[in-house]
Formats: structure tokens, sequence, C-alpha cells
């Protein structure tokens, strides 16, 4: 069983459990708003590595130095994922505005573009390259955090699950309510999530329609 975000991110979840713990949001934060912040938090990474790229390019850096920065920026956006730190302000706001526009290669043409005009060739493989080392590493992390949940919940969350909860802990500190993601029998029943799914449903019906009959 799973449930999808506006954008099609999957997210393993059953839709009690799910919309259970969107309902402890709602009214003050919409279904809506918190599967896009989810899909702002899976973007993070990717938006720190393309600044990175976009910063390294206006000052010329060398390739392998384009490389590093990259690299490390991206990388770090998983570190944040991982820990769940999002003390930054505006930080969240952000990358869910990048996932809302990184979309129908637009990203890449930019990356194109700008690494091209100003740095060349080269300048544009080393960010690539630069994102490669950093995905790589991303998704060794993962599989290693992956099984460390699962050793230790019986639970084999991956990082889709991971981000949709870091993003309910996200609103419900802000909103000043629980973080804790265990849902009691009440919270599981229809009655307590239904309207909060037919909320969603209205707002975005394609994405319900991936889950549903």
């Amino acid at each position: 069983m799973a449930i999808y975000t506006p954008r099609g991110l999957k997210i393993r979840l059953t839709v009690p459990y799910a919309f259970g713990l969107m309902a402890r949001l709602d009214p003050k934060v919409s279904p809506f708003t918190v599967l896009k912040t989810a899909e702002g938090i899976e973007s993070l990474p990717a938006m720190l590595g393309f600044i990175a790229g976009m910063i390294a390019f206006g000052l010329h850096l060398q390739p392998l130095q384009i490389a590093l920065v990259v690299a490390i920026f991206q990388f770090s956006g998983k570190f944040i994922n991982t820990l769940g730190l999002y003390i930054i302000p505006g930080l969240m706001e952000l990358s869910t505005l990048f996932s809302n526009i990184s979309g129908y290669g637009i990203y890449f043409v930019v990356v194109i573009i700008a690494g091209f005009f100003l740095g060349g060739g080269e300048a544009v493989a080393a960010f690539f390259i630069g994102k490669v080392v950093a995905v790589t590493l991303s998704l060794i992390v993962e599989n290693l955090q992956t099984r460390y949940i699962y050793k230790l919940t019986g639970h084999p969350f991956t990082a889709s699950e991971r981000i949709f909860f870091n993003a309910y802990r996200l609103h419900a500190s802000r909103i000043g309510i629980t973080t804790d993601i265990i849902l009691n029998d009440d919270e599981m029943d229809e009655s307590y999530w239904k309207a909060t799914f037919d909320k969603f449903s209205l707002e975005c019906p394609e994405a319900v329609k991936k889950f549903t009959n």
C-alpha cells in the first residue's frame, strides 16, 4: 500500500496511517501542503547542488573544484534530511519552490547553458560528475539507514517514508502539536482521517487516483 504526492513521489504507507498523521495537522496545515513539503524535502539535496554549481560557475572555479563543491553541497542536503534539521529560515520554502520549477528539463537546461558560458564544457561535465559522486554516496547512506531502521523497528522505511515523517514533524512542531508518529486506534479509524483524505481528493484528484479505485 502506498500514497503519492501531487508530483508523484511514492510514499509506502497505508492511507489510514498517512492521513491519520495529516489529520492531526488539519485544518491548520492541509494534506496538500504536507505532501508538497515532502516534495521540497526530497528536492533539497539537488537544490543545494544546483546553488553550489551556479556559485562555482560564477567564481570560475576549476573543474575539479566545481565537482568537489557540488558533491559536498548536494551530499550535505542528504545529511540534513537524514537528521531532519531544517533550522535555516526559509530553506524548506525555497526547496519546495525549487521542486515545483525544476521539472520538465528546466534544471538541466539552466545548468548546461550557465556552465557552458561561464566555464565551458569541462565546467558542465564537472558539475554532473559532482552530482554522480553525491548521489552514489547518498545511495550508500540510504541503504545502510534503511537496514538499520528495519533491524530497529521491523519496518523497511525508505527515504520517501522518512521524508514524509520529516514533513509531518516540521509542520507539527510549527503549530505546537506532538511530533510522535505513532497513532492510537482512534486516530487510525476512518472517522478520524476521512475528512482530511476527502480534502486532498478535492485538491489533488490525479494523485489520489494513483492509490485508490
